[in-house]
């Protein structure tokens, strides 16, 4: 597997004191890496960081080999935020054609390619519906979509499972592992001790705006459990556990 993505000692502090402190660690291709911590632990100031939205003040992130804010790096990289933003106005294909065509997507493919986006995630019903009378739960597939379209390789999904019901949860889990499969990588930033465990094969705890430990998800039924208990008073308790 080929390296991805790398972080070598970055640092990104606010006035206020909070941020992240020589955060350092790498993710491969086919990879699904949870970022695992309480509320302001430095989650997403980290992804926001690896995408290019904040500058980082010192160390460097590398991104399929290069700095976040070339054009390669945007194109292969998406960063879905905990609250999902469409164009309200917009129904579900016309936000999706607008993306396509922000992705140099061919005007003869639009319409097939859009289509092929929604079969992607499920969302074929929901063309002619106007983007900002989605659920959660939908606006965020349709991130997803875009992604899809985009032909991302590196997905960072800040607080993915927030106002999901279980259903939406399972779906959203057997997606990203696919997408794995296919050799896409994933950062899910999370407080969800459960999801982290179904889907990811490592983990990253951090606190305080510092890396206290990573660990490799268990594949073996019979270690989970003492290995999520173990995790919990890792963190302190400052972790949803499901």
């Amino acid at each position: 597997m080929c390296q991805m993505l790398t972080l070598n000692n970055i640092v990104k502090q606010y006035e206020n004191g909070d941020g992240i402190n020589n955060i350092s660690f790498s993710v491969k291709s086919g990879e699904i890496v949870g970022l695992l911590g309480a509320n302001g632990a430095g989650k997403t100031t980290t992804l926001r960081c690896i995408c290019g939205l904040y500058s980082v003040e010192e160390g460097e992130v590398n991104l399929f080999g290069s700095s976040p804010n070339t054009n390669q790096s945007r194109k292969l990289t998406v960063f879905i935020p905990d609250s999902p933003y469409l164009y309200p106005t917009l129904t579900v294909a016309e936000h999706l054609q607008f993306k396509a065509k922000a992705f140099g997507v061919p005007k003869s493919e639009l319409r097939a390619k859009v289509q092929e986006a929604l079969k992607e995630v499920n969302l074929e019903s929901y063309a002619d519906r106007p983007s900002g009378n989605l659920s959660r739960g939908q606006k965020q597939r349709i991130l997803l979509a875009a992604a899809y379209l985009q032909e991302a390789s590196l997905y960072l999904l800040d607080e993915p499972t927030v106002g999901l019901d279980i259903p939406s949860k399972q779906w959203l889990a057997q997606w990203l592992k696919k997408n794995a499969e296919n050799q896409k990588s994933v950062i899910i930033s999370s407080h969800s001790l459960d999801f982290v465990m179904e889907t990811a094969n490592r983990v990253i705890l951090i606190q305080q705006g510092k890396i206290i430990n990573l660990h490799t998800v268990p594949t073996q039924e019979t270690l989970l459990e003492p290995w999520r208990k173990a995790i919990i008073r890792e963190l302190g308790g400052h972790i949803e556990d499901e």
